[in-house]
């Protein structure tokens, strides 16, 4: 049986999109996963194994992204 993810209450939401630091980094945690997720690479050597890795740079990308979601909100 799939777990359930918890949604985010609207309330830190809102104080997230009035800036509040404490509220973004709950945020920001909430998507972690989800962002190293969508970030992680595979590189195949001349043996053919394969090796993960996390692109920072686009870790990064996806977190700034995010941010700005945030902050531009409408509600």
């Amino acid at each position: 049986m799939r777990e359930k993810k918890k949604l985010i209450p609207f309330s830190i939401i809102e104080a997230a999109n009035s800036g509040d630091a404490i509220a973004i980094q709950y945020i920001l945690k909430h998507y972690e996963g989800y962002i190293v997720t969508l970030a992680t690479k595979t590189l195949t050597d001349e043996y053919s194994n394969g090796y993960f890795f996390v692109d920072k740079e686009m870790q990064e990308q996806l977190t700034t992204a995010l941010l700005q979601m945030i902050l531009d909100f409408e509600i």
